[in-house]
């Protein structure tokens, strides 16, 4: 039996990198002053916090002004659309998203279409890609946002920015472009500017940075009506005492992703692509989920035969980690909403799995781990037709 783990549902959560963690601590016990304060621990947290604001600004390619802290991935989703939407001084206005995008953004969409608003979900092929015509025909004189996630936090899928916000300016250029890069952030390179992207969600802790931090990009100029008013802290945009520790920690995982270079991308590139070969070479009926080139860092297999939950604690009986899906509906009875827009054959769509890579994976990490699914797989089949 293993003693050592090997976790593998890094789209849920990320282990803090040592740097994150010990820059945290640094926050909380020796520059532990508030940021609103006058004197001089609290311009000096103040001064912290500005800089991991241009770090991030540096990342994404705006303005510091432009980011605002909050505490997370759904916080920002809600953030954004809500002040967006409560925002208009119209009636009758259009909101468009994706079938498959996560739940802070459907059921906030879902929401609204409950309350009479008009709501239009476009469809994906059987890669996760959206319809480019279909997009360019729901966009109307009406439509005052644009939702699409840059990368699915399931399959992978990462969608071209660039010719979505094209595409949107061009049929409507007041209409607003969001997009949830909650799993893109640091892993696949984004220019909000060159895509022509008004607000933008991201987070820490899928980038091994703590948990209950976030920050959202809005492009200057652009309003939003605040989700939560109080004491005017972020501009007045997000009100309340910033979380410091968490702010640093957020800064310091962009820093560590950033020192990584260039050469990251490739590594998890082949790392996914070591996985699916050794797979592939060893199992039948076996599917992955998404494209070929899609975000490295996620990879969905799915296997006919196999409840993928059993497949998840067969494998966790190893201390072998992974998932069957998003974490945020993992608990809810729609938790295939995302299988089932890309068309996936309910043979396989109950045995699936998601693994998920980080910077802190490794390749032999890798190898063991597909053994153990190839194994488990072998096993669980085996058993199946003796039941039969």
């Amino acid at each position: 039996m293993r003693v050592n783990e090997i976790y593998l549902d890094n789209s849920a959560t990320t282990r803090p990198h040592p740097e994150v963690a010990k820059e945290m601590m640094r926050y909380l016990t020796e520059e532990y002053g508030n940021p609103s304060s006058l004197y001089d621990r609290g311009i000096v947290v103040e001064r912290a916090i500005k800089d991991v604001r241009g770090r991030i600004a540096c990342a994404i390619h705006c303005k510091p002004e432009e980011i605002y802290f909050t505490s997370g991935g759904t916080e920002g989703n809600n953030t954004i659309i809500k002040g967006i939407v409560e925002n208009q001084r119209v009636e009758n206005i259009r909101i468009i998203a994706t079938q498959i995008e996560h739940p802070s953004v459907l059921e906030v969409f879902k929401f609204y279409e409950d309350h009479g608003m008009d709501v239009v979900y476009l469809s994906v092929n059987h890669d996760g890609f959206i319809d480019m015509n279909e997009l360019e025909k729901s966009i109307n004189d009406h439509t005052v946002l644009v939702s699409i996630m840059g990368v699915n936090n399931e399959t992978g899928t990462a969608q071209d920015l660039a010719a979505i916000g094209e595409l949107i300016k061009k049929c409507n250029p007041s209409c607003l472009f969001h997009t949830d890069y909650v799993q893109g952030f640091m892993k696949l390179p984004v220019d909000v500017k060159a895509c022509k992207i008004d607000a933008l969600t991201l987070c820490g802790h899928k980038i091994c940075g703590p948990k209950g931090i976030g920050a959202i990009y809005i492009r200057k100029g652009v309003r939003i009506k605040p989700l939560i008013i109080g004491g005017g802290q972020e501009n007045n945009l997000r009100s309340g005492t910033e979380n410091v520790p968490g702010i640093m920690g957020l800064g310091k995982a962009v820093e560590v992703q950033q020192a990584c270079g260039s050469g990251q991308l490739e590594k998890m590139r082949a790392i996914r692509s070591e996985m699916i070969n050794c797979l592939k070479k060893n199992i039948e009926d076996m599917r992955v989920n998404g494209p070929e080139n899609g975000c490295p860092y996620v990879l969905s297999l799915s296997f006919k035969g196999v409840r993928g939950e059993v497949l998840l604690h067969s494998l966790e009986a190893q201390h072998i980690y992974v998932s069957t899906g998003s974490a945020c509906s993992s608990h809810k009875k729609e938790k295939q909403y995302v299988l089932k827009a890309i068309g996936l054959p309910e043979e396989y769509k109950e045995g699936t799995i998601r693994v998920s890579f980080s910077m802190m994976t490794t390749e032999e990490e890798v190898l063991e781990a597909a053994e153990a699914i190839e194994k488990a797989v072998r096993q669980l089949r085996k058993l199946l037709r003796r039941k039969r």
